[in-house]
């Protein structure tokens, strides 16, 4: 009886640890922004199914066998606590992220909790991930070739995410491992599928082509540098090792030097080309890492909190180009992101130096484990997906923190290496099982009706987009407790309350949403409700600052043209100054609203004229 309860034990874990995996695949089309929402709920559910298993464990084996506790567990805890004293509680920007991060935490002590009693699960959990960079690759192969819908109107290869690059990031991280399995199985080819590692090392051998095959059309350098890197890693910890780099050093020194400097003028020319494919894009990155880098001068310590990276990004940017040392170059590819795209600098303007310093301890000490352990397939993932966290957003996607988590999980699952352990003797979690279960069953109660209060959103967005502003505005005004962390929300709510003349209601909504996004645009629609309520020089006030954020865009001087138009706010020669800036400015994309604004504008002049 003791045997069975044990193996539906390992099956329970097994089910929903895939489970889990698989929410790279999870999204809801009835939710608004359901690539990512989607995914988010699926989680959770999966999460408390995780904890049931992980409970059932403790309830039916009756010595369980406890982790050690270990530095990375103590570094991930302290990580948690930064987070929260940081966080902005009266603000309250990032509700979603706070319990997702909480269930992350317990994800963390269960998985190391399930592979220490049952340690098949280890490479169970390895092939599940090289499984979804197999689906995942065919996915973006099937999109490549017509045969499946794009997620994205304007690229025709997304994968299960909205846009390639998350897609290229994910399967750029999955490469290394693959990589590593058949490396570590290599002596394993003879075919027979009834031995396991046979049948990883062909697995391994199908994600290694699969993905291969699509990381190009992706047109991530991102992605390529980590896969490239990575791999490299992969292969000579495997095959080298440290012993034979140190012995081929000492006995051929003039040969590696120079195989060195051919190497890193290999890697100078690389860059440029890379640099060259997409340009305005690599320039664009380059200021928001400089833009990020002056907001962190300012909150070096403290930081601002999890969710206030848009907020600071674009009050920051405003100062820099007011003070007229930007150039036209960066003017012209500066944006409004809503992250940093790079985690490391945005990890250091949220949590602050020492929150950046205890997240790249902690992966440093999870590296060391994996090392140790001689896990490099699983170390390779990690430096994939720190290498594309360098220029990209994956940390803000549910999916690569569950990756980042099981990988590294099984780094320190490994406890013993040559009869010592890694944990040494230090103290043992007593009742974690049942601490980290329930606790999932709370974080679950937390976001039980996020399913519900998105699908209403998206009806009552529906309403919005079809111009039914009255008919969606009891719907948005019933939501906003729930919803009132989501800029594009308030955005919405405002615009219903503009288009039925509501316009001071609006505004309260808009400086809400300015403190949780970096778009202008809230400030033009600000301007226009001010205008509407004849407070002609708030809104000159919020145009110019808009204008400052991205000096750019032409429909803010349009704007501008319209206000000083005005009877009561009758203007000539700013007029004609923000006329000329309208007609003469050269957008980075010529488009029909651009024309019609011209059109107007022009007209305005030719009756200033007459």
């Amino acid at each position: 009886m003791t045997a069975l309860l044990s193996y539906l034990c390992l099956l329970f874990l097994s089910i929903s640890g895939m489970l889990l995996l698989c929410t790279v695949f999870a999204a809801n089309a009835d939710l608004v922004n359901g690539m990512v929402a989607g995914k988010t709920c699926w989680f959770h559910i999966m999460m408390l199914a995780f904890a049931a298993s992980t409970l059932f464990m403790e309830m039916v084996i009756k010595k369980t066998n406890n982790i050690k506790f270990m530095a990375a567990d103590g570094l991930i805890l302290l990580y948690a606590a930064i987070i929260l004293m940081t966080y902005n509680w009266t603000l309250n920007p990032e509700p979603e992220k706070l319990l997702f991060g909480g269930q992350l935490i317990m994800l963390w002590f269960m998985i190391r909790l399930a592979i220490k009693n049952y340690p098949s699960l280890l490479m169970f959990f390895i092939s599940i991930i090289i499984c979804t960079g197999i689906l995942e690759a065919g996915w973006g192969m099937m999109q490549l070739y017509g045969l499946k819908i794009s997620n994205h109107p304007l690229f025709n290869l997304t994968g299960s995410f909205f846009n390639p690059g998350p897609f290229s990031g994910y399967i750029a991280a999955i490469l290394p491992v693959s990589f590593g399995v058949m490396l570590r199985f290599s002596n394993c080819r003879k075919l027979d599928l009834s031995n396991p590692r046979t049948t990883l090392y062909y697995l391994a051998w199908i994600s290694i082509i699969s993905i291969t095959l699509i990381l190009p059309a992706g047109m991530s350098r991102s992605a390529w540098i980590a896969a490239t890197v990575s791999c490299i890693w992969v292969y000579v910890t495997y095959r080298i090792g440290w012993k034979g780099m140190y012995t081929f050093w000492e006995k051929h020194r003039k040969k590696c030097i120079g195989f060195l400097v051919l190497g890193i003028a290999a890697l100078c020319v690389g860059l440029v080309a890379i640099y060259t494919i997409k340009k305005d894009s690599a320039n664009g990155r380059l200021l928001m890492w400089s833009i990020t880098a002056k907001a962190i001068e300012k909150h070096p310590l403290k930081g601002v909190g999890l969710g206030g990276f848009p907020a600071v990004y674009a009050q920051t940017q405003a100062e820099y180009f007011a003070s007229g040392k930007a150039s036209e170059t960066e003017k012209f590819v500066a944006g409004c992101p809503e992250y940093a795209f790079n985690e490391f600098l945005q990890i250091g303007l949220e949590q602050g130096l020492l929150g950046l310093i205890i997240f790249l301890v902690w992966v440093g000490f999870v590296l060391f484990y994996g090392i140790k352990s001689k896990r490099y397939g699983t170390t390779g993932g990690i430096i994939a997906l720190m290498i594309f966290a360098f220029s990209s957003y994956p940390f803000q996607l549910p999916s690569f923190w569950i990756l980042l988590i099981f990988y590294s999980v099984i780094c320190v699952s490994t406890n013993k290496i040559k009869g010592k352990s890694l944990a040494g003797n230090q103290r043992r979690f007593p009742y974690i099982g049942f601490i980290t279960a329930l606790s999932c069953g709370l974080l679950f109660i937390g976001q039980k009706d996020m399913q519900n209060v998105y699908t209403q959103w998206s009806r009552a967005k529906a309403l919005y987009s079809n111009k039914g502003y009255w008919g969606a505005l009891d719907s948005y005004m019933m939501l906003y407790p729930q919803l009132r962390h989501k800029h594009e929300f308030l955005f919405e709510y405002s615009q219903c309350l503009s288009k039925t003349g509501k316009y001071e209601q609006a505004n309260v909504l808009l400086q809400r949403a300015i403190q949780l996004s970096s778009d202008p645009m809230l400030y033009y629609m600000m301007a226009k409700n001010e205008q509407s309520l004849r407070k002609y020089d708030q809104a000159e006030k919020h145009l110019l600052y808009a204008i400052n954020i991205l000096p750019e865009r032409i429909y803010p001087y349009y704007l501008l043209v319209k206000l000083y138009a005005e009877p009561d706010f009758y203007q000539p020669e700013k007029l004609k100054n923000a006329a000329y800036v309208v007609m003469n400015k050269q957008p980075k994309v010529e488009s029909t609203a651009i024309k019609e604004m011209r059109k107007e504008v022009r007209k305005q002049v030719s009756s200033m004229s007459q």
